[in-house]
């Protein structure tokens, strides 16, 4: 399944905080990570919205760090139950800064 088809999927790519554009990717994706922010779901500031504004504010990078951004408090009826919304907040082709230099250098 293609996965900008997921009912439960927002586009935010271009709506949240940057302060210019990561580059392409200039090799193949040869890994996949999954980071998690470690905070909890309830608590204000667990958002894609917040990320963006502290990897832009504090960190000094050019937009939110992550391609998606799962929102488990912000739930959303689908056609087979209800989903946790996710955030897409950076195209796949991005080297985002996510998890260090080693992975964001691919």
């Amino acid at each position: 399944m293609n996965f900008t088809k997921l009912h439960q999927l927002v586009d935010k790519r271009g709506k949240l905080i940057s302060k210019c554009t990561y580059s392409k990717r200039t090799k193949a994706i040869t890994h996949r990570v999954w980071h998690h922010s470690l905070t909890k779901k309830d608590l204000d500031g667990s958002d894609a919205a917040s990320f963006a504004g502290y990897h832009v504010n504090m960190l000094g990078w050019p937009g939110i760090g992550y391609t998606f951004v799962i929102e488990p408090k912000d739930v959303i009826n689908t056609p087979i139950g209800k989903r946790a919304r996710i955030e897409y907040a950076n195209d796949i082709d991005r080297r985002t800064y996510h998890v260090g230099i080693a992975i964001s250098s691919l």
